[in-house]
């Protein structure tokens, strides 16, 4: 419908078109792959070159960088073990250097963005693009995205969840020649370090990018003399040719029709409410669009992003979701179509904020895997995105020099249908982008002592597959004074589990000051700049995964071993999985009993189709009877989940309704396109289970839930 994409005005796809051409000789396979992994080596010695020769710690520890070998046009041709999510949304880049530049691109040149509104994501992370020519024509693009520490604004680390226009967020640059021709264009340099902190530390890393360019032009130089150069284009070409096969076969695979899902955002940064991202994904024969047209507007804080915010995002969970195995490259995204709104959260419009937009960016990921989680329960994952930023910075009196201590570390994996998530490890869509950095190295170049790097218990969502547990990290400052900024998403709600598992606990940072425990992000789940001082020990509590399916069929002797491990607390066990313990071991009859009773206990309501779904502010409400609300040991306000057969649960708050049938559950049109059930249809609700309020105690911030008349 074409006056409904022109209304939509979002069409984003980032790969060209589908090859055309009759069946002309093939290239030999042997040769092809001969080729694709010379490319595939070339690009593994320019991140080995960077990792060696980088002088920020979040380059050479953490790897907080990608490479990429992109065509004229910017489709993907190639990518090591780097991360999609940051180096996808390049081809975007692509396409903004050749509308900038024209025929004006020249071999030597490197060319600068990182324009959210192009890149869809924080300004931190910046394309940098080099062509490569051969015989005067252009051939390939060599694209490095290397997140700076810093890039300016108003912040140390530049990302910072008080923001209220782009112009706090840092330097902001459309494409820029930084060298030209082979020449350093100075004038731009020095204003781009003028502008940055610590800029000796940017610049060194910034000359170790330049040292890999230069290493991986040589090595592409050595592959074209040694294969012939138009051998090589064609190779290329015919990788992507089948990947986009491998996509169209995996989509063909699945039952045609619509799917939907939402999940919300916990804050803009600024006030602590709900903000819906939703998707409609349309499958028809080898094709797949993913609409996310109806996600909220843009909201005055930081968590807007841009069509390539949507567009990666759902073309990572497909790619992870469908074909998980070959190489990652711009094959694959020819089949899927995205779509987003002006206006909206994947469409803002300067000078709206967009630091947040990474983290939008994998809340996106996880409303598509939602989504699809019922085309493909084999492959569908419980939640685990999101990794956020945590920004130590300071003024060290003992060297006498600011410091910026820049931390994201992993959580836990979602469960699938095989086996229990992983514990602190990089999901699917991260690649080789090291997450856990070493703590002995922020004790060296930092004022901090390292406390403890441990599993956090019961942070893995409960199911019969356990989701993966996060990670709980400690450092007291041992010096000095400096300040905590934490962003991440969700930090209130628990991300959700799959086919009756529960979620995994949100993420958190709190400080430990004397006998007190301090929760800096308490009122919107983001600390902004809290003060910290000398002694006081500041704890960043990860995220775990959902799980996937009834905690109750969870086998007994599995709980028992999570208890033992320490992974599973002994109320967890009983509590949520149904397991009585004693003197070690499972009391086999006790348990049958429990188990048989909670089943027992659980709420069933009636889906009742009406001709709209409860919404306030943007946000999901349930209608709910204040019977059925005492069932369910809830009252206004609260977080319920509904969870039809085979699917995600969808979370709302409850609306208590005097008028409304007991049995009751009032669905609209998109409530019942997430169940994929109509009215008569058998939903299981039940309060949302947040490990944080075990964890934490008395410490857990109070709810606040959205009432009518709240902004």
């Amino acid at each position: 419908m074409a006056g409904e994409a022109d209304e939509r005005s979002g069409r984003a796809a980032m790969a060209g078109a589908p090859s055309q051409g009759g069946p002309a000789a093939a290239p030999d396979p042997v040769r092809v792959e001969v080729i694709h992994n010379a490319l595939m080596s070339f690009i593994k010695e320019m991140r080995y070159t960077i990792i060696r020769t980088a002088f920020g710690p979040s380059l050479r520890e953490r790897h907080d960088f990608s490479c990429a070998l992109q065509a004229p046009d910017g489709e993907l041709v190639a990518i090591y073990q780097d991360n999609p999510p940051h180096i996808v949304p390049t081809v975007y880049a692509v396409r903004a250097a050749r509308d900038r530049f024209g025929d004006d691109l020249h071999q030597g040149d490197v060319i600068l963005v990182n324009d959210p509104y192009v890149l869809g994501g924080h300004m931190n992370d910046v394309a940098h693009l080099y062509p490569i020519f051969e015989g005067g024509r252009l051939i390939f693009w060599i694209v490095i995205r290397l997140h700076y520490t810093d890039i300016g604004g108003m912040a140390a680390g530049s990302i910072t969840p008080d923001a209220t226009e782009v112009y706090q967020e840092g330097i902001r640059i459309p494409p820029v020649k930084a060298y030209q021709k082979g020449v350093a264009n100075d004038a731009f340099l020095d204003v781009f370090f003028a502008n940055v902190r610590v800029p000796d530390e940017r610049k060194a890393d910034f000359m170790a990018l330049i040292a890999s360019f230069w290493t991986s032009e040589k090595r592409l130089r050595e592959i074209l003399d040694t294969h012939g150069t138009d051998s090589v284009l064609e190779c290329s070409e015919v990788v992507r040719d089948r990947a986009e096969r491998r996509m169209r076969d995996a989509i063909a695979r699945l039952p045609d029709g619509e799917y939907a899902y939402e999940l919300n955002l916990d804050s803009d940064g600024f006030a602590r409410r709900w903000i819906p991202l939703r998707v409609r994904v349309v499958i028809a024969g080898d094709s797949m669009t993913v609409d996310f047209g109806d996600s909220a507007p843009s909201v005055a804080g930081p968590m807007n992003g841009s069509e390539a915010t949507a567009a990666c995002a759902a073309f990572v969970a497909v790619k992870g979701l469908l074909d998980p195995g070959p190489a990652v490259n711009g094959g694959s995204f020819r089949p899927i179509r995205v779509v987003t709104r002006r206006g909206t959260l994947f469409q803002a419009q300067p000078p709206t904020p967009t630091c947040g937009a990474q983290d939008l960016m994998h809340r996106a990921t996880s409303v598509v895997l939602g989504a699809l989680a019922p085309a493909v329960p084999a492959n569908a994952l419980g939640d685990h995105c999101s990794p956020g930023h945590h920004y130590m910075a300071g003024h060290d009196p003992e060297t006498g020099r600011p410091f910026i201590m820049y931390d994201s570390p992993i959580g836990g994996t979602g469960a699938v249908q095989a086996h229990d998530g992983n514990d602190v490890l990089a999901g699917f869509e991260r690649g080789d982008h090291t997450r856990i950095m070493p703590m002995e190295v922020h004790e060296t170049e930092f004022p901090f002592l390292a406390e403890f790097n441990e599993l956090r218990v019961d942070s893995g969502g409960a199911g019969e597959r356990r989701g993966g547990l996060g990670v709980r990290r400690g450092w007291r400052m041992v010096r000095g004074r400096g300040t905590l900024t934490d962003m991440a998403e969700p930090s209130f709600t628990p991300y959700h589990g799959l086919l009756g598992a529960h979620g995994g606990a949100p993420n958190t940072t709190v400080v430990s000051r004397g006998e007190s425990l301090l929760v800096p992000a308490e009122a919107t789940g983001k600390a902004v700049r809290f003060p910290i001082q000398e002694g006081d020990l500041v704890q960043i509590l990860k995220w775990g995964g959902g799980g996937y399916g009834d905690p109750l069929e969870r086998d007994s002797r599995a709980v028992l071993e999570d208890v033992r491990q320490g992974y599973v607390s002994s109320r967890s066990a009983r509590e949520l999985y149904g397991i009585v313990l004693a003197a070690g071991t499972v009391d086999a009859v006790a348990t049958r009993r429990l188990r048989e009773r909670l089943r027992a206990d659980r709420v069933y309501l009636t889906v009742v189709a009406v001709d709209r779904d409860t919404l306030h502010d943007q946000s999901r409400l349930w209608l709910l009877a204040p019977e059925a609300a005492r069932r369910l040991g809830c009252g206004e306000g609260e977080m319920i989940e509904c969870i039809a057969q085979g699917t995600a649960p969808l979370r709302g708050r409850v609306r208590l309704c005097s008028g409304q049938a007991a049995g009751e559950l009032p669905s609209g049109p998109f409530a019942r396109k997430v169940f994929r059930a109509g009215a008569g249809a058998r939903v299981w609700v039940r309060r949302v289970f947040n490990p944080m309020q075990w964890e934490l105690g008395s410490a857990w911030p109070s709810p606040h839930p959205a009432r009518e008349g709240d902004s």
